[in-house]
């Protein structure tokens, strides 16, 4: 099987969460791991998310959905928000803000009542659309459809905040993200975007320097995370195709993430302690991937075929991802990718490359920890995919106390030719220190192949004998032109033997053959007929001796 049909069947079925759905007839609505909640809203082109507070805040058009940080909808939303944009929210979770290009105003929202609080006029600096967070400091990037954009700061502190510009201008209302004591500010919508760094060490921002974007082909910016010191800033764009560390003291790249195949990136997240980096991507086989933000190991890779991962679409939640999807029916869905965070497991699964038809086949495997300790008893999935993916559950499957598991199947195929791939997926769900864990193993079933060869006993040197047999394929002739190979070997007393490779054998349409060979000299002769099978059926040989006198 191609590494891209493994990956994309792994969209549907990476993880337990949608066994479930997995079980039944018709395909899950969720793919991947966790699960998707539709939002009730189709085409909004603005959507945003944040997380606070125990919820989890969607912005769509005008108005603001709430979930649960499980993932369901609490029933509460938030209206009278013309045109929300993007969506912050502060350190400990108690205020939301939200930028609202339609009258031109900031909106902070208490997060536990759902209530405005206040409006902060920003009528001077028209069309606020990206915000960040930097303590009591809100930092709004801003620009209308026909530009310049720019940057203003507000202090939360302020009773009646007043918005102060930071030198520069902009395109387009770029893209920001603010920690410690760094502000980042990324143009947008630009063939070489480039990233500038200010130092916020004396409150008000100084330029620390620019990230070239020539230099580092930075194309379409999309979107930005700091580390919670500033030291650390994430990107995604177009190009390079990667995601990309760069050092916010040094201004240099410290490393990269995933490469250009996956899709475009579109957005980043960084966890709370900051081990944990996911990126999404659009456009490609993989949608959301998790990395070990220090090394750049992948460690999780998830897919929604039939959605679109949305720009700065992706925030952490514990050990969850929520990640904002656009369905091809243009359905706003809040994707929650569960318990990612938590330490790595491993699952292997093994299997004969081959079997026969009507026989069970074994297969084996161990779950365990990253560092390779077993996790004791823990119950499995496993789920049996047939040619044309008909998919059938296989109960009962647990480790032992080592983490070894074993099960036995025997394929029951519904449609001729009754052969082919059956691949067995084996998922373990995670429990609340670790994180799930899937693996897989193909299995190619063919039929058993039996081969006849028959002949005299006995000759005469110099007589010509015929030797014929018969191949069969199952319950069915071989497949037509199929042949033979024959070698024959002399036994005379006091020899090891001496081997002769013999004409291809045809075999005919009923599966029936012959051939003759005149043997010239005395002794014990043995002939060796072996058919190596093809892509439907197995190897097979027969023997025959014969004595020559």
């Amino acid at each position: 099987m191609s590494p891209y049909l493994v990956r994309r069947l792994a969209a549907y079925c990476g993880a337990a969460g949608l066994i479930t759905g997995l079980l039944t007839v018709t395909a899950p609505a969720a793919s991947a791991a966790g699960a998707t909640t539709d939002l009730g809203v189709t085409g909004s082109y603005t959507a945003d998310l944040a997380v606070g507070g125990g919820r989890v805040f969607v912005a769509a058009g005008d108005r603001i959905i709430v979930a649960g940080t499980d993932g369901n909808l609490t029933g509460d939303v938030l209206t009278g928000l013309p045109g929300v944009q993007e969506l912050a929210v502060n350190a400990d979770g108690t205020r939301l803000y939200a930028a609202l290009a339609g009258s031109n105003e900031v909106a902070e929202i208490d997060t536990a009542s759902l209530a405005v609080t206040r409006r902060i006029d920003l009528s001077a600096h028209p069309c606020p659309s990206t915000l960040a967070l930097s303590g009591e400091r809100l930092w709004v990037g801003h620009g209308c459809d026909n530009g310049p954009g720019g940057l203003v700061g507000l202090d939360l502190s302020a009773s009646a905040p007043a918005p102060v510009a930071v030198e520069g201008e902009y395109l387009w209302p770029p893209v920001i993200a603010a920690a410690g004591d760094t502000l980042v500010v990324g143009q947008t919508a630009l063939h070489h975007a480039d990233i500038l760094v200010y130092d916020l060490g004396d409150g008000a921002p100084a330029l620390r320097g620019t990230i070239d974007g020539e230099e580092w082909r930075l194309d379409n910016l999309r979107d930005l995370t700091l580390s919670s010191d500033g030291g650390t800033l994430f990107s995604a764009a177009d190009t390079p195709g990667h995601f990309t560390r760069y050092d916010t003291r040094t201004l240099a790249a410290t490393g990269t993430y995933g490469d250009g195949w996956d899709g475009y990136p579109s957005a980043v997240a960084l966890g709370s302690d900051g081990a944990y980096f996911a990126a999404g991507r659009q456009w490609g086989s993989t949608d959301l991937t998790l990395y070990d933000a220090a090394t750049g190991a992948e460690l999780f890779a998830a897919d929604q075929p039939d959605a679109e991962l949305l720009p700065d679409g992706v925030a952490f939640s514990g050990t969850d991802v929520f990640a904002l999807l656009r369905s091809s029916t243009d359905r706003l869905l809040l994707w929650r990718v569960t318990g990612v965070a938590l330490p790595a497991t491993k699952l292997t699964v093994t299997a004969p490359a081959d079997a026969y038809a009507g026989s069970p086949i074994t297969v084996e495997g161990r779950l365990t920890r990253a560092d390779g300790e077993a996790l004791g008893l823990k119950p499995l999935t496993v789920i049996q995919y047939l040619p044309g993916w008909t998919k059938l559950p296989i109960t009962g499957v647990t480790t032992r106390q080592d983490g070894t598991f074993t099960f036995q199947d025997t394929p029951v195929f519904e449609l001729p030719p009754y052969i082919g791939e059956v691949i067995y997926w084996v998922f373990w769900d995670g429990d609340d220190g670790h994180r799930r864990s899937s693996a897989s193993v193909t299995v190619t079933v063919k039929r058993e192949a039996t081969l006849t060869l028959t002949g005299p006993q006995s000759v005469v040197a110099g007589t010509a004998v015929e030797l014929s047999g018969v191949l069969t394929a199952g319950d069915r002739p071989p497949s037509p032109g199929s042949t033979l190979t024959v070698q024959r070997t002399l036994y005379v007393k006091g020899t090891s033997g001496k081997t002769v490779k013999l004409p291809p054998v045809r075999v005919n349409a009923d599966g029936t053959y012959t051939f003759t060979d005149t043997p010239a000299n005395a002794g014990r002769y043995s002939y060796l007929a072996s058919y190596a099978g093809d892509g439907g059926t197995g190897p097979a040989q027969a023997t025959h001796q014969i004595i020559v006198k």
